[in-house]
């Protein structure tokens, strides 16, 4: 007797970054390289925990780990947080925030509610490989495109508006994962300009879970400003890891920002989101939202001024890198900022042959689409140089 409803897949899960990190992890070569799970680790190879977020998370109350949230919807002092910092002063149409489950929560969330059952969803051809989970999850089919080609993006849009009802797209930047790529203001400002002219409503579902790693943090968030231009038609969800910008990545928290043209919309929009936080999660960890709020609003500078030095760390090992593998003759996806930089393969077969070349020669990495990834934020710089030289070899 088959248990489970029709469509189920039942298939072995095989998590390709825990897969290829337990390896890692059980090599004990002098010569390994460990560039799977994207998380900050320092030039000992230990994982990076903020001691600006984490001593305000270790004197906090028992009673305060160990209370519910308000509300599903998230602490009210939280949601004020990351409304100062990630948008700053840069929106001024109606938003509303649900803290969620990681930046992964904000995306299940809008996955959830926003496509019909059997709809398409426009994701990069070369993505983080849980966007083509999520949407299978909810039923949901997935149209890929170039992401650096935003001409690309608008005609499959267009496309897809013709047989749905609305279509999202999901735009990974700043700081993409996997290639490292990280749109302007301009490239945003066209793409809103011409998703108004499509008739069906679009909306842009915008995952920022690196963004606070950008190079450029005078300007990382300029971007922003191009969403108050928006119409009716259009949709602006921002999914925001407070996992990743606090080097809390087992905390499991973040937010969904939905900004739209009025208010109703608005209001509607959150009230569906805070009946999925509350059918999915319950509530969010009420500890790391805690701290989250009183780092932002009493210890805000001692932050910056920590992770401004791991983001001094990630250049270094990107320039080092990147000098290397040119004079390899490296093939790569073009990298601006951000965890990882991506080798650039011609087809998943040609992939996979060269990734067991690595994995031979004690090299962990991550397959994606057309590419594998290097997580240059956890390896040391004395592990980079020469890499390139390494990897070149397995071509």
């Amino acid at each position: 007797m088959y248990f489970l409803k029709e469509g189920s897949d039942s298939a072995e899960f095989k998590d390709n970054v825990f897969k290829y990190a337990d390896m890692a992890a059980k090599d004990k070569s002098e010569n390994k390289i460990n560039a799977t799970i994207g998380s900050l680790c320092d030039e000992d190879g230990q994982l990076v925990a903020f001691k600006s977020f984490f001593k305000i998370y270790d004197d906090l109350p028992d009673t305060i780990k160990a209370k519910y949230a308000s509300a599903p919807k998230g602490n009210e002092g939280y949601l004020k947080a990351v409304k100062d910092f990630v948008l700053e002063d840069k929106i001024t149409l109606p938003i509303s925030i649900n803290a969620a489950s990681g930046g992964t929560g904000a995306i299940t969330m809008a996955f959830k509610n926003i496509p019909d059952f059997g709809d398409s969803v426009l994701i990069p051809e070369t993505a983080w490989g849980n966007y083509e989970l999520m949407a299978k999850e909810y039923g949901l089919k997935t149209i890929k495109y170039d992401i650096y080609d935003l001409d690309d993006l608008i005609a499959k849009t267009k496309e897809a508006a013709q047989r749905q009802k609305r279509v999202m797209a999901v735009i990974n930047s700043p700081c993409h994962n996997p290639c490292g790529l990280s749109l302007s203001k301009d490239d945003f400002h066209k793409l809103i300009e011409d998703f108004k002219a499509i008739p069906k409503p679009v909306i842009i579902l915008n995952d920022i879970a690196y963004i606070d790693y950008s190079f450029d943090l005078d300007h990382n968030k300029d971007y922003l400003e191009t969403f108050n231009d928006i119409d009716d038609k259009m949709m602006i969800i921002i999914a925001f890891s407070l996992s990743k910008t606090m080097t809390s990545y087992g905390l499991r928290c973040g937010a969904g920002i939905i900004i739209t043209k009025d208010e109703k919309t608005n209001e509607a929009m959150a009230n569906v989101f805070e009946k999925s936080s509350r059918a999915l999660w319950s509530n969010i960890n009420n500890a790391a939202m805690t701290a989250f709020e009183k780092v932002i609003k009493d210890h805000k500078e001692e932050f910056l001024k920590e992770k401004a030095q791991y983001i001094e760390l990630l250049k270094k090992r990107s320039e080092l890198f990147l000098s290397e593998a040119k004079t390899a003759d490296l093939p790569l996806y073009p990298y601006d900022e951000g965890f990882f930089i991506t080798l650039k393969v011609k087809d998943n077969e040609t992939r996979d042959l060269i990734h067991e070349r690595l994995l031979n020669d004690h090299i962990y990495a991550v397959p994606v689409n057309k590419g594998i990834r290097i997580a240059i934020c956890s390896i040391p710089l004395e592990k980079i140089k020469g890499l390139a030289q390494r990897i070149k070899k397995a071509f």
